[in-house]
């Protein structure tokens, strides 16, 4: 059997990926860093308990799906999120938008809104009918940005009118990711290069779940065998996984971190002690 890889068969454009660091702000940073402190004395506790890795899954699963929204958000609500979008229909005169939760994608519809450009959006509660209808109007030209969720936006459509894609936050699978730029990455594509842009928070004084995810969507995307050959480095390769195989990298990060912050603390309550001298009884 001979494999036709898909660049022999469609002729289509490099990828380019580009990672672009941001500062998350307003008040959803600071709800963010609630719960991550939850996180942390939830994984403290348990860990002292000595539960399982399933149960300590599922004791924080909840908590860090908060915290992934929180950070979308914080994300979103720097002006520079929304500039570069703006840049992109700019000068390209279109773009294609992914986030993972709806109230992001919501409240990045509003902001774009504001700045006087066209959007339609389509998430996993779009009806067929409409997300369609959202489709057709982004590629006859009639409107400016398609902002879709990477799940639900990411199957089955053709948006090749944009040649770049932008993603505001990072989902758990990488297939999913993957399945959502090519939206605009299909014959009929005609530009020269295919630019992917993904958002990465930038808190070098905080706990970073997008740098956790990240860490193994690059790695999956630099080591995967390649099958579908789309000529540009990592951009090359087909990325696979679960849902599952990320979380639990990123809840052992998590565990790795909060046991080292108990031993931490064990050794500077043992060192206090040690300290402590009692008085000699006369």
């Amino acid at each position: 059997m001979v494999r036709r890889l898909k660049a022999d068969v469609l002729d289509l454009p490099d990828k380019i990926r580009q990672w672009m660091e941001i500062a998350p702000q307003g008040e959803a940073l600071w709800r963010y860093d609630e719960v991550m402190a939850q996180i942390a004395q939830t994984l403290g506790q348990a860990i002292a308990r000595g539960a399982t890795s399933g149960g300590i899954a599922k004791a924080i699963m909840g908590l860090l799906s908060s915290a992934r929204k929180w950070l979308g958000l914080a994300k979103i609500a720097n002006p520079a999120t929304v500039d570069l979008i703006d840049d992109v229909v700019e000068a390209k005169g279109a773009c294609l938008v992914f986030a993972h939760h709806r109230g992001v994608i919501a409240e990045l519809e509003k902001q774009l809104r504001r700045r006087g450009r066209s959007v339609v959006t389509a998430h996993g509660e779009t009806p067929d009918r409409e997300r369609a209808e959202a489709e057709r109007v982004f590629q006859k030209g009639e409107v400016e940005i398609f902002l879709g969720s990477i799940n639900a936006a990411g199957e089955a459509l053709t948006r090749h009118r944009a040649d770049t894609c932008v993603f505001v936050e990072l989902d758990w699978v990488p297939a999913t990711m993957h399945q959502a730029e090519d939206r605009g990455h299909r014959a009929g594509q005609t530009a020269k290069g295919y630019h992917i842009i993904t958002l990465l928070a930038h808190m070098p004084d905080r706990q970073n779940l997008d740098e956790y995810v990240a860490k193994v969507l690059i790695e999956k995307l630099a080591n995967i065998n390649t099958i579908l050959d789309e000529k540009a480095g990592i951009a090359g390769r087909r990325i696979e996984g679960t849902d599952a195989s990320v979380r639990n990298r990123v809840i052992a990060a998590l565990m790795s971190e909060a046991l080292r912050a108990e031993v931490a603390k064990n050794a500077q309550f043992a060192a206090m002690r040690k300290r402590v001298v009692p008085r000699s009884k006369k």
